[in-house]
């Protein structure tokens, strides 16, 4: 299996959190105009996990919304995990891990992979990643995928519609963008039994595409 996410590692431990926060204004994430939309389906939620934390934009949001469930925030860079338990460790656990092995106490009822932490994987590392997600969420749990529309330039170095680069003074980061029947598909073979597909577009006219996929 192609290691995409290994070779993505150096970056975001060498990334500074004021380069993430300016690549999350970039691409117009700093509004939190996906969360909005997620946090339609999951304000009621008792815990949610957001997978690959980063420097702390959907906690943020979170906190601001003053939600009233658990927030875990998994991150598997030692350096962005310092700056979130400097941060937010008395609101929000921190768990310094690898999606491929994370596990937790309790069942989990809403996973977030949202700013396309799931493009940083293989095709063959996504669809690994999401039946192992779908085997800690609850009965009826949910998962969030958040990536760019297909076919539309983002930020990135476009290889074809699928394959990806972005290039900065932190090294070089390589992503495959899933197809929506790509998508499906994980959802499927991990047990999954309903997708919905939400279309829209950031702060800064990014053209993006949210799955929710549903126990």
């Amino acid at each position: 299996m192609e290691q995409i996410n290994e070779k993505n590692f150096n970056f975001y431990n060498q990334i500074g959190i004021d380069t993430f926060q300016s690549l999350a204004k970039d691409g117009g994430f700093s509004t939190y105009v996906d969360l909005e939309i997620a946090y339609r389906y999951i304000q009621s939620t008792e815990n949610i996990v957001e997978i690959g934390a980063g420097y702390g934009r959907c906690i943020d949001f979170l906190l601001t919304k003053k939600h009233q469930g658990k927030i875990i925030a998994v991150e598997q860079s030692s350096k962005l995990c310092d700056h979130l338990r400097e941060k937010y460790s008395s609101t929000v656990e921190i768990v310094e891990g690898n999606i491929y092995t994370i596990s937790f106490a309790q069942t989990i009822d809403t996973a977030l992979w949202m700013w396309s932490g799931i493009i940083d994987f293989s095709l063959e590392e996504q669809a690994a990643n999401v039946k192992h997600i779908f085997e800690l969420l609850s009965t009826k749990g949910k998962l969030f995928i958040d990536i760019p529309r297909l076919g539309i330039q983002t930020i990135a170095s476009h290889i074809d519609q699928q394959h990806i680069k972005l290039t900065t003074d932190f090294g070089e980061i390589e992503c495959y963008i899933p197809r929506s029947d790509e998508v499906k598909e994980y959802a499927t073979a991990a047990g999954f039994t309903r997708v919905d597909e939400i279309n829209y577009e950031t702060a800064t006219d990014k053209k993006r595409t949210m799955y929710i996929l549903m126990k």
